[in-house]
């Protein structure tokens, strides 16, 4: 299951690949750049309406949201069983 570190992963992702400050992001889905760079950090929970705004500002569809959500969710689980067996050795 996605948490709120694999959406912020997501939005960070997204927000690079289209060449946008954490400040422009922000204002453009009309919430603080301190607020933002928290939830990108996985310490905040945004609501549903913030995730909204942020799909909209970074012009994509709220299933491709969370579609990249879910992919990060999936590196991250990759990478602890990857660590998992390293640190078995």
């Amino acid at each position: 299951m996605p948490t709120n570190h694999d959406l912020g992963q997501a939005i960070r992702r997204l927000r690079r690949a289209k060449h946008l400050t954490i400040q422009e992001l922000a204002c453009a889905a009309d919430m603080h750049y301190g607020y933002l760079s928290r939830i990108e950090r996985g310490g905040a929970s945004p609501t549903w309406e913030k995730i909204v705004y942020l799909a909209a500002a970074l012009d994509i569809e709220l299933p491709t949201l969370m579609r990249r959500t879910e992919d990060e969710a999936e590196v991250a689980r990759a990478m602890r069983e990857t660590r998992k067996r390293l640190e078995a050795r």
